[in-house]
C-alpha cells in the first residue's frame, strides 16, 4: 500500500504561513479575558489587545522569523503574567518554540528551551502569588514546562529526521553521480580501448600491405612469380585485417547474433600464442624477426595475452617503418611472477643476413617512433599495472620492454 506523505510535506510553505495566521488569529479570538479577569488584573480591554495582538503575531511570523517570534512571545508572556496571566499566553510561547527548535541549530535551541522555562517559571511566580521554588510554584511550573518541553521536543526530532532524510538524499545523489561518472568513464575506457585495437591492427597490417605492394610492383615484370607471392601476402594480411576489424566492430554494434559475437570475439583477441604467425606475416615485408621463449610458455590473463600480442606487434610495425635493417629480435621471458617482453632491431643497414634489401624505411632520427604507437603501448602496459620502456640503443637500434605482473607469488 502506497503511504501518502504528511501534511507538512503535502503543503506549501505559503499553505504553512497561512495556517500560522489562522491559528494566530483564533488565538486573539479565545483569548478574550473576562470582565472579572481584567477587574482582578488592574488591566482595560484597550490595554489587552495589544498586547494579544503581539501574542497572535508572534505566533503568525513564527515560520518567517523564528528567533524575533520566540522574543516577542516570551516578552509578551512576561507583561501577561505579571497581570496575573499565565496558562493562556504559554501556549503561544510553545508553538514560538517548536519553530526556533525546528529551524536553529541545536546549541541555540537548547538555549531557547532553558530560556522560555525561565522566563515561564519568573512569570508564574509573579502571576500566580507564589515564591520561586515552593511547593505551589513547582506544581504550577510542572504543569506548564509539560507542554513547552513536548513542542520542543517535538520540534528538535523533526529537525533531526529532516537533517537525516536530507543526508540520505545526498547520498543518493551522490551514488547517482558516481554511476553516471563511472558510466561515462567505462565509455571512455571502451572508447580507448577500441582506438588502440584499431591503430595496432591496421598500422600493422597497413605497413606489410604497402611493403608487399611495393615489393610487387619492383618485381612484376622480371619475377612474376616473386610478384604472386607478394599478391598472396597482400591477400592473407588484408583479411585478416578484415576480420579483426569486423569483429571490432561488433562491439560498437546495439545487436549481434551470438555466434558471430563468440567469433568475433576471439579472433579480435590475439595473445602470445600467436606470435609465430605474426612473425611469418612480418617477414614478408623483408624484416627478418627472430623470436626468442625463454622459460616455459603457459596460459596468461586474457588482457595481459592481448596486451602482449599488441606491443610485439606495435613494435616490429614500428620497426618496418622506422628502422634501416632487415633484421629484429621479439623475446618473452616467462617467469613465475610475470611475463617479459623485449622488441629489439638493429636500425643500422638495410641488408637481410642474405643480403637482400631489408623493408624500405627512413633512417632513425629524433623522435620518428613517438607517436600514437608508443603511447597505446605504455597505456596497455599500464592498465595491466606493468612497467614499460623504450629507446635507442647506444650502438644504434631501437629497444621496447614490457613487463606485466601476472599476480603470482615469486
Amino acid at each position: 500500500m502506497h503511504l501518502r506523505p504528511p501534511l507538512t510535506k503535502r503543503l506549501t510553505r505559503a499553505q504553512l504561513i497561512g495556517l500560522d495566521v489562522a491559528v494566530g488569529a483564533a488565538l486573539l479570538l479565545w483569548g478574550r479575558p473576562t470582565d472579572a479577569q481584567l477587574a482582578t488584573a488592574g488591566l482595560s480591554l484597550p490595554g489587552w489587545y495589544p498586547l494579544l495582538t503581539l501574542l497572535a503575531c508572534a505566533v503568525a511570523a513564527r515560520r518567517l522569523w523564528p528567533r524575533l517570534a520566540l522574543g516577542v512571545s516570551l516578552a509578551t508572556y512576561a507583561t501577561m503574567a505579571a497581570h496575573g496571566f499565565v496558562k493562556f499566553p504559554s501556549l503561544a510561547v510553545a508553538f514560538c518554540l517548536y519553530q526556533f527548535a525546528l529551524s536553529q541549530p541545536r546549541s541555540r535551541a537548547v538555549a531557547g528551551l532553558v530560556l522560555s522555562e525561565a522566563v515561564v517559571g519568573v512569570g508564574m511566580a509573579m502571576g500566580g502569588g507564589s515564591v520561586l521554588f515552593d511547593d505551589a510554584w513547582a506544581a504550577m511550573w510542572l504543569g506548564q514546562s509539560a507542554p513547552i518541553v513536548a513542542f520542543w521536543a517535538a520540534g528538535m526530532m523533526i529537525r533531526s529526521q529532516r537533517a537525516y532524510d536530507a543526508g540520505l538524499r545526498a547520498q543518493a545523489e551522490r551514488r547517482a553521480q558516481a554511476r553516471v561518472e563511472e558510466a561515462q568513464r567505462t565509455v571512455i575506457e571502451e572508447r580507448l580501448r577500441i582506438a588502440r585495437e584499431l591503430h595496432d591492427v591496421m598500422a600493422h597490417s597497413m605497413s606489410v600491405i604497402a611493403v608487399q605492394a611495393g615489393v610487387g610492383r619492383h618485381v612484376i615484370t622480371g619475377h612474376p612469380d616473386e610478384a604472386a607471392k607478394a599478391l598472396t601476402a597482400i591477400e592473407t594480411v588484408s583479411r585478416t585485417a578484415l576480420r579483426e576489424m569486423r569483429a571490432l566492430l561488433d562491439v560498437l554494434r546495439e545487436e549481434s547474433p551470438a555466434d558471430d559475437a563468440a567469433a568475433a570475439s576471439d579472433l579480435a583477441k590475439p595473445g602470445l600464442g600467436d606470435l609465430p604467425f605474426l612473425i611469418e606475416q612480418t617477414g614478408r615485408t623483408g624484416l627478418q624477426v627472430e623470436l626468442r621463449i625463454r622459460g616455459t610458455a603457459r596460459q596468461l590473463p586474457p588482457s595481459i595475452d592481448l596486451a602482449g600480442y599488441r606491443i610485439v606487434q606495435e613494435a616490429l610495425t614500428n620497426s618496418v617503418k622506422h628502422a634501416a635493417t632487415a633484421r629484429a629480435r621479439a623475446q618473452v621471458s616467462y617467469h613465475p611472477d610475470g611475463v617479459e617482453i623485449e622488441v629489439t632491431d638493429e636500425g643500422r643497414d638495410r641488408a637481410g643476413p642474405s643480403g637482400r634489401p631489408g623493408p624500405a624505411a627512413a633512417p632513425d632520427s629524433p623522435g620518428d617512433r613517438v607517436g600514437h604507437g608508443l603511447i597505446g603501448m605504455r597505456e596497455r602496459v599500464a592498465l595491466s599495472g606493468g612497467d614499460f620502456a623504450a629507446g635507442r640503443l647506444p650502438l644504434g637500434g631501437f629497444r621496447v620492454w614490457a613487463r606485466f605482473p601476472t599476480g603470482e607469488p615469486a
